[in-house]
């Protein structure tokens, strides 16, 4: 089975905490005391010596012997790697830690009421019963067989059976399970899983908002309305088109200019010399409106 990165590192952190607590600790006691990495790190009450705020996180990495840690390990490699694909790393961890510390504050709670009498908290129950519910919550009908069960159930039927299970234990046993914080657990879970799953419709639905918009044109025609005051602003709804000559055209073009423009050299010439032969007077009215628009020319009138 391979295993996402936080199901991993979690798997490894209670490995290391149980070795800690069970052989490493007792081989090298403190003061005498073998059992002080255990009592450092489980939840005591609140109110009785011992209890510290940092003991919400660490008491769901301690357990209370081998099966006790296989048990919730197998739980969490079975549920935990599905859910993290699901949730992304980030979340998942976010997830597992708020569901423990759910149900280390449910538990108490029931401690306060009176419900169980105060004891110390261990063991990472609360935040696999969570993981449990997380994986009904995203593969309903996913199908498990469950010794000794000889057919599968789904998922969503098996957590509401454990659900419904751990209630009745918690109100009538007293067997040193902490039932009330796997219920927590559950509860804290689906909280978070719906309120995440709301928040992914108000983002799903804003982001569709904006994608009707544009697909119905309102964002292109606010675009289009400013381009058009732009435009009239300038006073020109289109720009001259620019045509496209190739150089022998060019050639052309420029070889014609200088002959016209020696053409009417040559007869401005000739109109002046007839002027100072016979005068002004005996121009014909062709030869004078030749000589009248050279003049203008020059005066950059035209």
């Amino acid at each position: 089975m391979r295993m996402t990165p936080a199901v991993k590192v979690i798997l490894i952190i209670n490995v290391v905490f149980y070795l800690l607590t069970y052989l490493i600790t007792p081989a090298v006691a403190l003061n005498g005391h073998t059992d002080w990495f255990l009592n450092f790190n489980a939840l005591h009450p609140i109110g009785y010596s011992g209890f510290a705020l940092y003991q919400y996180v660490t008491y769901m990495f301690m357990h209370g012997g081998w099966w006790h840690l296989f048990f919730n390990m197998w739980s969490l490699m079975i549920f935990g790697n599905a859910v993290e694909q699901q949730l992304g790393t980030k979340r998942f961890v976010y997830y597992y830690l708020l569901s423990g510390i759910g149900a280390a504050l449910v538990n108490q709670l029931c401690t306060y009421v009176g419900l169980i009498p105060p004891v110390q908290l261990v063991g990472a129950s609360g935040a696999i019963y969570g993981v449990m519910v997380a994986a009904a919550f995203f593969f309903p009908n996913a199908r498990l067989f469950i010794i000794p069960i000889p057919f599968p159930i789904k998922l969503k039927y098996l957590v509401g059976f454990y659900t419904l299970v751990e209630m009745y234990m918690g109100i009538t046993s007293i067997d040193g399970v902490a039932h009330f914080a796997h219920l927590g657990g559950i509860l804290v879970g689906l909280l978070l899983l719906f309120i995440w799953r709301a928040q992914a419709k108000r983002s799903a639905g804003a982001w569709s908002r904006r994608y009707d918009a544009s697909a119905n044109g309102s964002h292109y025609d606010k675009e289009e309305g400013l381009w058009s005051k732009v435009k009239k602003g300038f006073g020109a709804s289109r720009a001259p088109k620019m045509r496209v000559t190739n150089v022998r055209e060019v050639n052309h073009a420029d070889h014609e200019y200088n002959r016209q423009k020696t053409q009417n050299s040559e007869e401005i010439d000739r109109i002046l010399d007839k002027i100072r032969k016979n005068g002004y007077q005996n121009l014909s009215a062709q030869e004078k409106e030749t000589l009248f628009n050279a003049s203008k020319r020059m005066r950059g009138e035209e």
